[in-house]
């Protein structure tokens, strides 16, 4: 089982100044950006592309506006045998068969936060992530409208006039 979050990829690249497998600061703060201790995932099985852009579905729906962005899946049990807390929780998507698959990473402090930053890290070095374009968003979001797996005033304005226009 794999969890995914949105990121922004070129974050976690080397930066100069950097030693090989140091990660920046600005990778952690930017994307790993806690809330109550806690990081916001979704599940995507295992990991198969679909399962991939379903989490990234559920992501966008819940936005304020289409964009381009990268999501990276970790493996569950990697985050478990760092001692993580998976807690299942009501996702922020107005995809009701999506919300479902949300789990908070949990009670975290410093040191549990920096495991996930070095699982997100090996994660991107593994090749698990990918890179979803603004049309590819666009394209996911209009299909769950046609399929009626959203209605469009449960999205945002600025997302429900970006997907009429």
């Amino acid at each position: 089982m794999f969890l995914a979050r949105k990121i922004a990829r070129a974050k976690w690249e080397a930066r100069s100044g950097l030693s090989d497998g140091e990660t920046s600061a600005d990778a952690v703060t930017g994307d790993l950006r806690t809330r109550e201790n806690s990081l916001s995932f979704w599940r995507c099985a295992a990991g198969t592309n679909d399962e991939v852009e379903e989490a990234a579905l559920a992501i966008a729906a819940g936005g304020d506006r289409i964009d381009r962005f990268d999501i990276v899946w970790l493996a569950e049990d990697e985050l478990r045998a760092d001692g993580q807390t998976l807690e299942d929780t009501r996702g922020r998507t107005p995809i009701a068969e999506l919300a479902g698959r949300h789990v908070d990473v949990c009670r975290l402090d410093y040191v549990r936060l920096g495991d996930v930053a070095r699982r997100v890290a090996a994660a991107i070095e593994d090749g698990r992530y990918r890179r979803l374009t603004k049309a590819r968003v666009k394209t996911l979001l209009t299909a769950a409208v046609e399929r009626r797996r959203i209605e469009p005033e449960d999205l945002a304005d600025g997302l429900r006039m970006e997907l009429a226009g």
